[in-house]
């Protein structure tokens, strides 16, 4: 698919993305209050290697599954299972909302990680918006405020996952393709989770099995239309508008679930999106 330069269409799919990727956890907090864990990462793995198997086309699997650097592909997709399963976890004692504001500290995570990992380097500027982005991230758990429990900690525990899951995407791109990426991905994922998700089976009743569909499905969608908005714009035009997710995150628990984060949960998302948008554009111009 060719690269275009429509902004306005690719802002619109992105933030059409964002809403996909909150109605998935939106049902995952409902399937965590009927199913294992593990069996909602088993299924959902199964679906979205299918799809995706279909869409890449069965005859070049094979092919397409030959990577340079198998290890830190596998490594990777195994990553991507932890963090799912921690954040689907978490849905399960805490608001939607909740999750997505402290997750909103995760390319700041990634911004700190770069250092090590990547070898890239970071001014003064970017390491003040990570120490201040911190800070949010405690307003919005409030250790010593609250009766913080183990579950708390969680969505904290995901978002270091998934910026680290991240820097290792960066890292996959200098060895393979996108296709290639994307195999490990589902087909690494789906036998992981085969190896434990039917352990604690329960047998899910229509509804069930409509909502563990679904989740499969939209999370395909979500995947797919974020290639098509990184494909009508830059991705440094989009990156901000990931942040959507938390209003997406806000609206859908209310209607869902009536939940409705407090004051400073949305002084604390605010902060972490103000200066996660600082960072991004502090990264566009050092790239520039």
């Amino acid at each position: 698919m060719a690269a275009q330069n429509n902004p306005v269409r690719g802002i619109a799919i992105m933030c059409l993305s964002m809403f996909f990727f909150v109605a998935v956890d939106t049902i995952a907090r409902e399937l965590t209050q009927r199913l294992p864990v593990s069996q909602i990462l088993w299924v959902r793995f199964l679906i979205f290697a299918v799809i995706v198997v279909a869409i890449v086309g069965p005859r070049t699997v094979r092919t397409n599954l030959r990577s340079r650097n198998p290890w830190l592909q596998l490594g990777r997709s195994l990553v991507l299972v932890a963090e799912i399963a921690i954040f689907v976890l978490s849905f399960r004692y805490l608001p939607v909302a909740d999750v997505h504001a402290v997750a909103a500290a995760v390319p700041l995570i990634v911004t700190a990680l770069a250092v090590p990992m990547l070898g890239e380097r970071v001014g003064w500027r970017r390491w003040i918006a990570v120490g201040i982005g911190f800070v949010a991230v405690l307003a919005i758990i409030r250790p010593g405020f609250l009766d913080l429990d183990w579950y708390h900690l969680l969505p904290v525990a995901g978002a270091l996952i998934w910026a680290f899951y991240q820097v290792l995407i960066r890292l996959t791109a200098y060895y393979d393709g996108q296709d290639t990426t994307l195999l490990w991905t589902v087909l690494a994922g789906a036998a992981f989770t085969s190896c434990f998700g039917w352990i604690d089976w329960v047998w899910p009743g229509p509804q069930t099995w409509l909502l563990l569909v679904a989740a499969g499905i939209l999370g395909t969608v979500a995947h797919y239309t974020l290639i098509l908005a990184l494909n009508a714009a830059p991705a440094s035009l989009l990156q901000p508008f990931v942040y959507t997710t938390f209003p997406w995150a806000v609206a859908l628990g209310l209607v869902f679930f009536g939940e409705f984060p407090d004051a400073v949960t949305f002084a604390g998302a605010a902060v972490l999106i103000a200066v996660g948008v600082y960072v991004m554009r502090r990264e566009t111009k050092s790239a520039g």
